[in-house]
């Protein structure tokens, strides 16, 4: 079987049903276009990373076989068994639902990339737009389905929030991957198997939390401190009278987070922007990382042992608190 047939040499092209046209006739531009972004999202899906996405892309990609064929058929409903129903508009509806609950959208402008995988998404994006537009011009000259038309515009929107949800996941791979880089494997193992530091007791942790308090009634402000061992694992806290309730989790995760990275937590306000080599990072280790001062690791015959947390006031009165309580190392 030969795959040129020569009979488009004189630039006209067939139908579904035989029927012949010039190839720049819109109809042909719409189901043509159809064609690109099939080929688009099969790119895609081949470097998109994650197994939802790919399966997502599949469905799709079946899915615009149906409805090229019923752009390139004059007479759909006689020829063609299979088309777009308002279930396959519904099911993008859902899963774009269902991954917005996933990401966090900004309604300010979004700059493709910088991810192959993002970036790849956009791009089939914005040729579904211009497909749309053609189904568009070709509904005002012949009878077209009002579904055609839904689903490329709910397409449209579902490949721009799967590729936030893209990047997401790769902002959690790149923070992972660095954080393994600035963790030793000493505490890397902590972590994982929550061992309990030898060199830090209740009774020491107790002094700590005493010290910082003294320092929180000195600048009349009422404080969430935590103390946690070398994996993270929460070793003591207290919350004074009056201390806001949100203040909790987050004394407990600055201790978690300046222990995990052996640093303070004011350090990783700048590495956490967008153009810091850590941005995202707060993303990772279920949320627990938190990226302004507050933090502060205790070191001990420069070995890290564990770190303080305090939460109530300013930053600038969260560390001076902090500060106060590691003092009695």
């Amino acid at each position: 079987m030969k795959i040129y047939t020569k009979k488009g040499d004189k630039g006209e092209t067939s139908l579904l049903g035989g029927k012949r046209v010039k190839k720049y006739d819109i109809r042909v531009e719409a189901y043509g276009t159809i064609d690109e972004v099939l080929a688009l999202i099969a790119f895609a899906r081949a470097n998109v990373n994650t197994q939802k996405a790919k399966e997502f892309l599949l469905k799709i990609e079946k899915e615009l076989f149906k409805l090229g064929a019923e752009l390139a058929c004059t007479e759909p409903e006689r020829i063609l068994k299979e088309k777009i129903t308002e279930d396959d508009i519904k099911w993008l509806e859902e899963k774009i639902d269902d991954l917005m609950e996933e990401i966090e959208f900004k309604k300010d402008f979004v700059i493709p990339g910088p991810y192959s995988s993002s970036a790849s998404l956009h791009i089939a994006r914005t040729v579904v737009r211009r497909a749309e537009r053609h189904v568009v011009r070709l509904s005002e000259e012949e009878n077209i389905r009002a579904e055609v038309i839904k689903y490329l515009n709910r397409l449209s929107d579902f490949l721009f929030t799967l590729s936030l949800y893209e990047e997401k996941e790769e902002v959690i791979k790149k923070s992972l991957e660095e954080i393994k880089k600035k963790i030793s494997c000493e505490v890397l193992n902590a972590m994982e198997q929550k061992e309990i530091a030898v060199n830090l007791d209740l009774n020491l942790a107790l002094k700590i939390l005493k010290k910082a308090e003294e320092k929180a009634k000195e600048i009349n402000k009422p404080m969430c401190i935590a103390v946690v061992d070398s994996g993270g694992n929460l070793l003591a806290f207290h919350r004074m009278d009056e201390a806001l309730l949100a203040s909790i989790e987050i004394a407990i995760n600055k201790a978690f987070t300046a222990v995990m990275l052996k640093m303070e937590t004011s350090k990783l306000s700048e590495l956490a922007r967008p153009e810091g080599e850590l941005f995202g990072i707060n993303n990772a280790c279920n949320g627990r990382i938190i990226t302004f001062g507050g933090g502060i690791p205790i070191i001990k015959n420069e070995k890290v042992i564990g770190a303080i947390g305090v939460s109530g006031g300013t930053v600038n009165e969260d560390e001076i608190v902090a500060k106060a309580g590691i003092s009695v190392i």
